[in-house]
């Protein structure tokens, strides 16, 4: 499995223009290079009784750009804004179906059968993308999502905003910390210290609760 790390916060405001942006970062030796725009569609799956949730897995299918993954994370470790976690992500089968290798390390993992999974969560993002570049090579990825979660054929919603600064790899926990730095010169920026799955959850039961 691959380690992913990043810094994840919560935003109140959308984030400003593309040239705001990359303004922000001249004279700092990073550089934003804005990328695509995309929507992605997660479905987040588990057992009746959570038995995922309970292992500390999370286990989603995502469409994105007319692809298709299946993505296995751990909880991992959480320190502030900082997540580290294990993550593997493979193409999805043909018609769906998890991949082989997915199930094989699912097994090892979790004691449950495929057949007991079912989706549990539907998260709908906007995606905006940058590269942070330092010397012609790409460090982290940026990316500002607007998040809109619900149940399957639920009508409650839970709406919020993020922003994940993502590491590549060889680059430091203090590469990623003075590129935030330099973010919040534009943008208030909330240290986060769930993940969205847990975030779209407490959001939908507090939701329930108000009603």
């Amino acid at each position: 499995m691959e380690r992913e790390r990043e810094l994840k916060f919560s935003l109140l405001d959308p984030p400003p223009a593309d040239d705001v942006l990359v303004d922000a970062f001249r004279g700092s030796g990073y550089a934003l290079d804005p990328r695509v725009s995309e929507r992605l569609l997660d479905v987040y799956v588990d057992t009746v009784d959570f038995a995922l949730r309970a292992a500390g897995i999370a286990l989603r299918r995502r469409d994105i750009s007319g692809r298709r993954v299946a993505t296995l994370k751990t909880i991992g470790r959480v320190r502030g804004p900082y997540h580290e976690r294990a993550e593997l992500e493979l193409p999805l089968e043909p018609h769906g179906a998890w991949p082989a290798a997915l199930l094989t390390l699912l097994a090892r993992l979790v004691p449950v059968s495929p057949t007991k999974l079912m989706a549990q969560l539907e998260l709908r993002t906007e995606r905006r993308t940058f590269a942070v570049q330092r010397d012609a090579g790409m460090v982290a990825l940026l990316a500002f999502d607007e998040v809109a979660a619900r149940a399957p054929g639920g009508e409650r919603e839970a709406l919020f905003r993020e922003a994940e600064l993502e590491a590549m790899a060889g680059t430091l926990l203090s590469d990623l910390e003075a590129i935030a730095e330099r973010l919040e010169r534009v943008l208030p920026l909330t240290p986060s210290g769930v993940t969205k799955l847990q975030r779209a959850e407490a959001l939908l039961s507090l939701g329930a609760v108000l009603d």
